[in-house]
């Protein structure tokens, strides 16, 4: 799979997100914001509404195949990059995504930093705000 580079600069992070969902949406647009950074987004598909999106890189790869082909697609996305001094930082954004990346650790620990069960938190529901079903003192 070939990918289009030339926005990504040597030493910068790379946000990976996984998965289409407004957490995803929002982490990216956060992400642009706060960090000036583009976020590269592992989906399924493009909804409509945010293909115009100037924050986020869409990467579709179909689920057809089940885990296999997405987990090539973040392999050949990290070979691309692996010259480059980046931080590819993955970011599992709904439960299914958060079992791949947890099934397959071993394998995408070697090329990406995953983000933790509370850093996943932090980043889909913000710094202000508690994680659904929990309750904030």
């Amino acid at each position: 799979m070939e990918y289009i580079m030339n926005d990504v600069l040597s030493g910068a992070i790379v946000p990976v997100l996984l998965g289409v969902t407004p957490e995803a949406s929002e982490t990216a647009h956060r992400m642009y914001r706060q960090h000036g950074v583009l976020s590269h987004v592992f989906c399924d598909r493009i909804p409509l509404a945010s293909r115009l999106s100037l924050c986020m890189k869409f990467h579709r790869v179909p689920t057809t195949t089940g885990d296999v082909l997405l987990l090539q697609a973040l392999s050949d996305f990290a070979d691309q990059l692996g010259n480059a001094d980046l931080i590819l930082y993955l970011i599992p954004c709904n439960e299914h995504y958060t079992n791949l990346v947890w099934d397959h650790a071993e394998e995408l620990e070697r090329r990406f930093v995953i983000a933790d069960r509370a850093e996943m938190d932090r980043v889909w529901f913000g710094a202000a705000s508690a994680p659904l079903g929990e309750v904030t003192a």
